[in-house]
């Protein structure tokens, strides 16, 4: 079975509940089962991995998993329904922001 996409997200801004742009859209996560989105993986901008205090450097980016519960609408930019901070669980491999 072949999956298309409407519109492809990867790359779009991410926005948090405060309006703030905190990244991009790095990779789509599906659920297997159901073959509905799962999360997204965002590429965060460096003043954002900072306040957020994930792991980055000047040539590594830092990332953060988000899952579709706390995606408020996918379009143009993808509206988050909290705030970036709310997302953050304990680091399972002892990076911030590391994926489970």
């Amino acid at each position: 079975m072949r999956l298309t996409y409407e519109q492809d997200v990867r790359g779009h801004s991410v926005v948090d509940a405060e309006g703030s742009v905190i990244g991009e859209v790095e990779q789509l996560y599906l659920d297997s089962e159901s073959m509905r989105l799962a999360g997204l993986r965002i590429k965060l901008r460096s003043e954002a991995a900072e306040v957020l205090g994930v792991q980055h450097g000047l040539f590594r980016a830092g990332f953060l998993d988000v899952p579709a519960e706390a995606i408020q609408s996918l379009g143009q930019a993808v509206v988050l329904r909290t705030q970036a901070r709310n997302l953050l669980t304990p680091p399972v491999s002892g990076r911030p922001g590391s994926p489970p």
